[in-house]
């Protein structure tokens, strides 16, 4: 359980799509808005900490949708799991009124019909297992160990995709993932019926 407590104005949803050429475009979901307030977002390099650049634009609704292209990034790709911070900034009239760092990957996903998966131009197998969130001694309450002993054995074991069960996953989990090149099916609730696309 967790109890969080927010101010005033704050993000309640951050949903971002980060290609591997540097377009970047997320969608911004607020829960109250400021007159005449920006939202700057700062993308900064994780191991260096190098600012790799900035953009900012003013906020009319609750629900904005952010667009820039940065260049020189590096992409994602199990490999090489490169990985920004996006930091985004909830500003009024310069002063910061709520902040929220997201770790993302630069990749670009293509799904194409009888050919399969393609991420960054690249065709990719997916051989992995299904993972249910559970072990022995302490049932459903996983800890990272948990979390990084799985990833880890998938890993030795020369997989690269993981199926999540039904439900949702740690965050946590998905953020050791990310950062240690597995894939992750989400499998979320609704799988006995087709999705749209």
């Amino acid at each position: 359980v967790f109890l969080e407590i927010l101010p005033d104005y704050h993000f309640k949803r951050i949903a971002v799509n980060a290609k591997a050429d540097g377009d970047f475009e997320t969608l911004i979901t607020l829960n109250d808005v400021p007159r005449t307030a920006e939202i700057h977002v700062q993308l900064v390099e994780q191991k260096s900490g190098a600012v790799v650049g900035e953009f900012s634009q003013t906020v009319d609704s609750d629900s904005v949708w952010l667009s820039h292209s940065f260049q020189g990034v590096k992409s994602w790709d199990p490999e090489t799991p490169i990985l920004y911070n996006a930091r985004f900034s909830l500003r009024l009239n310069k002063k910061i009124l709520y902040q929220k760092i997201e770790k993302i990957g630069f990749r670009t996903v293509e799904l194409t019909g009888k050919d399969g998966i393609y991420i960054n131009d690249v065709k990719v197998i997916l051989k992995g297992v299904n993972r249910h969130s559970f072990y022995p001694t302490t049932g459903r309450a996983l800890s990272e160990a948990n979390h990084l002993e799985d990833i880890m054995l998938m890993k030795e074991m020369n997989m690269n995709a993981v199926r999540m069960s039904h439900y949702n996953p740690d965050e946590r989990f998905l953020e050791l993932a990310d950062s240690l090149g597995l894939f992750v099916l989400d499998e979320v609730t609704g799988w006995q019926d087709g999705y749209d696309t």
